[in-house]
């Protein structure tokens, strides 16, 4: 059914597109279903049901895969992982077991009360902990089961297993009479898929990563799988977790040791250590030497010794640095005396080029400071200097991330121009480059002050690869505060807010706020130090974790079942029986413009004033678009409409309006919007019957468009200057300066790059960010769009290969990345963007990136048109190289 596998392979693009960001970032989104089990009461325990209404009703032979991870923290090591039953109440069932009551994990398979399969973890080559794909081949012709787990196959006669192509399927606690299951293992599932008899076509897929209230919807044909008492994966990557809170004997000074995975806490006699993966804490007294008793936090972790150290540059002859040992549980020496921190939260570091400490900036004695303090460890001798190029003021309470082994960033602060804190103190939002090497510092950019001033955490997160870092930022102003993490753009002043944010007591000098990426268990640690209360001598010192990369709260959210897919089966069914009489997708293709209607003929004069009116749209676009670009972020929170990644509208309060949008309100809206920029005449009345009112009367119709109509335009009373004009039985929308719209801009975009002899590189770069958010509404699954996205899809493919022949594209190979990736997200086998992304990758010196990207695109080919793909890489890379 050639309609069903258009679908289906925009699917699988989707995944292949999602697949090559993973290979560029270290760490990958975790997501599925964690199963609560025995750690809680039985009627909390977690089931994830995917037929809560009817059977699934299946071809003969079909299959059923999910990946399957099993906890070794499991109290124990039994319970049922599936259990699928048919009219008949007859069932077959996958549980965790132990071989003979000892402790030697295994599967077993059972039919009814009877045991039918059973196989070791050692014999199926799995392992706690880790990721396996299961896949349950059921043949009810053959009466054949069998299941594949790490490419090793076991089958099982069941004669009874006929009647059940028409199955219930349940994962975790079962409550259906006389079939109870609460016995779990703990264990987490996702990407469940079930597939055709030759696996070719993928029939369910509930991939449980994104979710509603009421569970998980298929990406098929949004079938509704309920969940009761879930944990999901992906809210880790939102919530943070407290992990630890204890109190010390006085303020603490905190690091980060990535090699072992730890947090380090140093409190006057004692040393904590929180090991991240496991969550204990391991506690050293100290024996005999304290290190000075500063305020400051002034603990940090030397990689290139393996060793933890304390320094200060407050004395006068600047060479007290100590090194803690850990098996005599001391400092290698004492300090001589004790003076008051002079350089409360700078920042520092040990640079990877030459493996001294850096020290940036810092605030004592009513002053702000922007020094620089040199240690080197070889000679144990400090020097200080001054930043050259573009310099900072003075300040404090900046944060600093590592860009490569030369280079550093640092942003934010506050502090005044003189450094005295009499001064006119102020906020700064100014991001600077500092080549540690040289000390040259070139600013990259200042934020507009945000209407809520904040200050950031001492430390920095840099994404290289995605060009941007995290902070967590927090008000200096309050003493009750929240922590809030935000990732912002190196190359724009941009940032957008993820995860969810964290109470905070924060007392100025008294407290110290640091963020770390754990390579070891990729998570981001925030780690917070300061007095319980204003008046407390107390020290809390807490830890929180979330996953990396965070995400926002909107990222978990998953969209619900459209109202419309009774009427999208029937026009289903009839363009299916169609495409079979013609057997081609040619005439496919022609049938879908014959549905769509023709066009009514129009008189030279008409199109002569058309041609006009597109003009005058295309040059609104272009002033709407100068104006809206500079907007864009705040866009993205208040007054916007967009239609890459999806549809969704941002009301005057920032609020989401899409949910306001029924089905019906929303096909009607894009269909006024898509003909509006199509051609200035709009859409006509009589269009609109056929598409959405073709069972009405005219009158009914007519009606029926009225209502919806109105309901658009109040929803856009709280959107913006949207207005929806009808002249001649057309109808038109105007999109006004206040709302930002993806779509306008980036057209806009395509036309002046499509003209504009010299090549303007932030036009370019400004339309690949819009393409990034994916495919121009890409769950709109109606027939009438297809034309819309193939037309868009065609135009802007070719503009960007012909950009890509340019030298200042050509000399770009990151540029050559994002604008592969772009026609991926279009046409995600595109074997030119292969190339081009294969020899930029090259030309960077990540050969072995460039290898797994062409290894993904063979694989899926393979997958789509079952044959192999008869490029090699060296041919697809290596004569490219030499023509340029």
């Amino acid at each position: 059914m050639i309609l069903e596998r258009i679908i289906h392979n925009k699917i699988i693009g989707l995944v292949v597109l999602l697949l090559i960001p993973i290979y560029c970032y270290a760490q990958e989104i975790q997501y599925g279903l964690n199963f609560k089990s025995y750690e809680v009461e039985k009627e909390k325990r977690t089931s994830l049901i995917l037929t809560p209404d009817e059977p699934l009703s299946l071809p003969d032979i079909y299959t059923i895969s999910f990946d399957l991870k099993i906890h070794s923290s499991g109290r124990y090591p039994f319970g049922y992982v599936f259990r699928m039953f048919d009219d008949e109440e007859q069932n077959i069932s996958m549980l965790l077991n132990t071989v003979n009551n000892t402790m030697k994990k295994k599967l077993a398979f059972t039919y009814s009360s009877k045991e039918i399969l059973s196989k070791t973890f050692d014999e199926m080559e799995m392992y706690p902990d880790k990721w396996h794909r299961i896949e349950i081949i059921v043949d009810t012709k053959k009466a054949l089961f069998t299941v594949v787990v790490s490419n090793k196959t076991f089958s099982q006669n069941i004669p009874e297993l006929k009647t059940f192509n028409k199955i219930n399927l349940v994962f975790g606690r079962n409550d259906r009479f006389g079939l109870q299951i609460t016995d779990i293992p703990s264990m987490t599932v996702k990407d469940i898929r079930i597939y055709n008899d030759d696996k070719k076509r993928i029939l369910y897929e509930w991939r449980l990563k994104n979710y509603t209230e009421e569970g998980s919807y298929d990406e098929i044909i949004h079938k509704l799988a309920t969940v009761n008492n879930p944990d999901w994966l992906l809210n880790q990557h939102v919530l943070w977790k407290k992990n630890a809170s204890f109190i010390t004997e006085r303020h603490s000074m905190i690091a980060h040791n990535n090699e072992k995975s730890e947090i380090a806490i140093y409190s006057n006699s004692h040393f904590y250590f929180f090991d991240i993966p496991d969550g204990i804490i391991h506690i050293d007294t100290i024996k005999n030497r304290y290190p000075w008793s500063s305020q400051s936090n002034n603990l940090l972790f030397n990689k290139n010794s393996g060793q933890y150290i304390n320094y200060t540059f407050e004395f006068e002859k600047e060479k007290d640095v100590l090194t803690y040992n850990p098996e005599t549980k001391d400092w290698n020496m004492a300090p001589g005396s004790i003076v008051p921190p002079d350089y409360w939260h700078h920042n520092r570091l040990i640079s990877a080029y030459d493996g001294k400490l850096y020290l940036f900036g810092g605030y004592g004695h009513h002053k702000y400071k922007n020094d620089v303090h040199i240690y080197d460890f070889a000679s144990k001798e400090w020097t200080r200097d001054k930043l050259k190029g573009d310099i900072s003021h003075p300040h404090y309470l900046s944060g600093l991330g590592v860009w490569d082994n030369k280079h550093v960033l640092i942003f934010g602060g506050y502090g005044s121009e003189t450094g005295d804190q009499t001064l006119e103190p102020r906020y700064y939002y100014d991001l600077y480059k500092v080549n540690v090497e040289t000390l040259v510092s070139e600013k990259l950019w200042t934020l507009e002050n945000p209407e809520n001033d904040f200050i950031v955490s001492n430390s920095l997160v840099v994404d290289t690869v995605t060009r941007s870092f995290y902070a967590l930022t927090y008000s200096l102003r309050q003493f009750h505060t929240n922590l809030t993490l935000l990732k912002f753009s190196v190359d724009r002043p941009e940032y957008i807010m993820t995860g969810d944010s964290i109470p905070v007591a924060f007392e100025d000098n008294a407290s110290f706020v640091d963020l770390f990426l754990d390579k070891k268990t990729e998570k981001l640690v925030a780690t917070i130090s300061g007095p319980k209360d204003v008046d407390s001598n107390d020290n809390e010192t807490s830890i929180y974790t979330i996953s990396y990369p965070p995400l926002g709260k909107s990222d978990l959210t998953q969209n619900k079942a459209p109202a419309f897919i009774s009427i999208r089966v029937i026009l289903l069914t009839i363009i299916i029986i169609a495409t079979l009489l013609l057997s081609v997708l040619f005439g496919y293709k022609k049938i879908i413009r014959k549905n769509q209607g023709s066009k009514e003929p129009e008189s030279r004069d008409t199109e002569d004033a058309d041609e006009l009116s597109k003009k005058e749209k295309l040059n609104e676009d272009k002033n709407r678009a100068t104006y809206n670009r500079e907007k864009a972020e705040e866009a993205l929170r208040a007054q916007s409409v967009c239609l890459f990644g999806g549809f969704w509208v941002v009301d005057k309060s920032g609020n989401d309006a899409t949910k306001d949008f029924t089905p019906l309100l929303k096909q009607l809206f894009l269909l006024i919007v898509l003909y509006t920029y199509k051609s200035r005449k709009g859409i006509s009345s009589r269009k609109l019957k056929d598409l959405l009112w073709f069972d009405k009367s005219e009158e009914s119709a007519k009606n029926n468009r009225g209502v919806a109509i109105s309901k658009l335009r109040q929803i856009f009373e709280y959107v913006g200057d949207i207005s929806i004009k009808s002249y001649n039985s057309y109808w038109t929308v105007e999109i006004g300066e206040d709302v930002y719209c993806d779509y306008s801009e980036a057209l806009y975009l395509m036309d002046e790059l499509s003209r504009d002899e010299e090549l303007n590189i932030d036009n370019l770069k400004r339309l690949l960010a819009l393409l990034s958010k994916g495919e121009l509404l890409p769950n709109l699954q109606v027939e009438w769009v297809d034309s819309f996205k193939s037309d868009f899809s065609n135009n802007l493919m070719d503009i960007l290969f012909e950009l890509s022949k340019k030298h200042k594209v050509a000399d770009n190979p990151q540029l050559c990345i994002d604008m592969a990736d772009a026609i991926f997200i279009q046409d995600s086998l595109n074997e030119d963007a292969l190339k081009l992304k294969c020899v930029a990758l090259v030309k960077m010196g990540r050969n072995k990136l460039s290898k797994k990207v062409y290894g993904t695109f063979v694989k899926e080919y393979k997958i789509l048109f079952g044959t192999d793909f008869r490029t090699s890489f060296e041919q697809i890379v290596y004569p490219e190289l030499k023509h340029q």
